[in-house]
């Protein structure tokens, strides 16, 4: 008997295992949680003490994933995540080889899809969302606000003097400042707020319960970061607007945010 004859023979636990897992990646929104529970069901299935896998490939780089989200130091055996190969790692070695090679085939699909739902929505120079992801949150904020009063803030901000910056120190300069601005914009929030580029220098912030005190205290400690980051003094023009006390109406808010970082730039 041949080796592919021997692995089509192999007994497979669940034999429903690999049908559930398609249905559960069609359903899934989120690649990431796709892997973690495969991986669980392939310990369940399989009565294993551990499950790692390796995905490698160009569109995605080395990925390294282990059952129950467990940390990668200390694996069984010799593994080692940095040169171990692309696959499945079961403990103990998984029966039906065939099945293996197929789960990580669709966990390499969900991670995919991962990335093409965050390069969908986000900006690839800053990291940050991208103007129709915001306008859907600053939609979903505003619709919370009018029902229940939520307070939050939308801020409109861009950098000053940014076209001088890219005519007499270069394009590469004016790169420089959006994607510290994103970084630091990121690492500044807090969970629940938003940051999306929003044209070529211009950004808003979503800031729930925050007011203008916060949001001048939290733009000072960017730009301070940003500058640092860059090695030039770097400034930033903003207009905030707040949402129940001044409207609910995402379409009203960008106005008045907007006519105050115009002033806020004269």
């Amino acid at each position: 008997m041949s080796e592919r004859e021997a692995i089509d023979r192999e007994p497979i636990p669940d034999a429903s295992l690999l049908p559930d897992l398609i249905a559960q990646l069609a359903a899934s929104d989120s690649g990431i949680a796709f892997i973690y529970n495969t991986l669980s069901q392939l310990v369940s299935a399989y009565g294993l003490s551990d499950a790692v896998l390796v995905l490698d490939e160009p569109s995605v780089g080395r990925q390294v994933f282990r059952a129950g989200r467990q940390p990668l130091h200390g694996l069984p055996g010799v593994l080692d995540p940095l040169t171990a190969a692309a696959g499945i790692h079961a403990f103990p070695p998984l029966p039906a080889r065939a099945v293996a090679g197929s789960v990580a085939a669709l966990c390499s699909v969900a991670l995919k899809l991962d990335l093409s739902r965050h390069d969908a929505s986000h900006d690839p120079l800053t990291g940050l969302y991208n103007r129709r992801s915001f306008d859907v949150m600053l939609q979903q904020s505003a619709l919370r606000s009018a029902r229940y009063g939520w307070k939050f803030a939308l801020a409109i901000v861009d950098v000053n003097r940014f076209k001088v910056v890219n005519d007499q120190l270069g394009h590469a300069a004016g790169d420089r400042i959006l994607r510290s601005l994103g970084a630091n914009l990121r690492s500044s929030l807090r969970g629940g707020d938003a940051a999306a580029r929003i044209g070529g220098d211009e950004f808003a912030l979503l800031i729930h319960d925050g007011d203008q005190r916060a949001f001048t205290a939290l733009i000072s400690r960017v730009q301070r970061a940003v500058a640092a980051s860059v090695g030039f003094d770097v400034g930033f023009a903003w207009g905030l607007a707040s949402a129940p006390e001044e409207s609910s109406d995402p379409d009203t808010l960008y106005r008045l945010a907007d006519r105050r970082l115009y002033k806020s730039k004269q």
